[in-house]
């Protein structure tokens, strides 16, 4: 579906305050693929932040736009048994693999679950993130296994419904979805990308991004919850101030 070749940075600013995202043109990561990679923050803490559908604006990207407050009670009630469990994810084995384990390849690090339920390729990323965040002298984010559930469905949703955006047809914003899931924030920010292979690409290829990166150092972010999808290295990195 993506090409070999540079990265692709997005970017708008929405007049109303509800959102900030940046685009830029093109960069190369170190292994020379082509990934996309989005970042998106907010300011409007859960209580005020205005519910809000999703807009098809091109092939694979949505936008969103305000709704009433009768329109989103009924779009929650669409999604509302959807919203009850998220779930962490385990990667098992390969088939083969486990047919023959005594010559199989060690198992990949995203496969399993850490003592907090989050996936260990999950982990790699918060762990990875709170260097660059400790090398600027900020405090570290804790890792959130609520917001960590939230942002695997992202990922999961991005690979199912054939999109890349922050807003989902399904959950709508980033904002939304959180804030529907039971997260309650001050200020939010939404790192995406896909094609990484890697916790470490993935991170590199933000920390190269300054829209990304100031995400990931931003001051006011207290709580980190990350989402990865193998199928089609969707990623998705959270953040929640408190």
């Amino acid at each position: 579906m993506f090409k070999k070749a540079t990265t692709v940075l997005l970017a708008s600013v929405l007049a109303t305050g509800l959102a900030a995202c940046n685009k830029m043109g093109m960069e190369r990561n170190d292994n020379g693929q082509k990934q996309n990679i989005s970042a998106l923050r907010t300011s409007i803490p859960s209580s005020q932040y205005p519910h809000t559908r999703a807009i098809l604006i091109q092939d694979a990207k949505y936008d969103f736009i305000p709704i009433s407050p009768q329109q989103a009670a009924q779009w929650q009630a669409q999604l509302q048994p959807q919203w009850k469990q998220p779930t962490f994810p385990y990667y098992a084995m390969p088939r083969q693999a486990q047919q023959t384990p005594k010559q199989a390849v060690p198992p990949q690090p995203q496969q399993g679950r850490t003592m907090a339920g989050i996936s260990q390729f999950a982990q790699q990323v918060i762990d990875l993130t709170n260097k660059e965040r400790a090398r600027a002298g900020l405090p570290t984010l804790k890792a959130d296994g609520q917001l960590s559930a939230v942002a695997q469905k992202k990922s999961e949703d991005m690979q199912r419904k054939h999109y890349f955006s922050h807003t989902s047809p399904t959950y709508g914003s980033p904002f939304d979805m959180m804030r529907d899931f039971g997260i309650t924030y001050r200020t939010a920010g939404e790192n995406i990308a896909q094609g990484q292979r890697t916790p470490q690409e993935v991170v590199t290829a933000w920390m190269n991004s300054p829209g990304h990166r100031a995400n990931i150092l931003n001051r006011q972010f207290t709580h980190i919850g990350v989402g990865f999808e193998s199928a089609g290295n969707h990623w998705t990195q959270m953040f929640i101030g408190k």
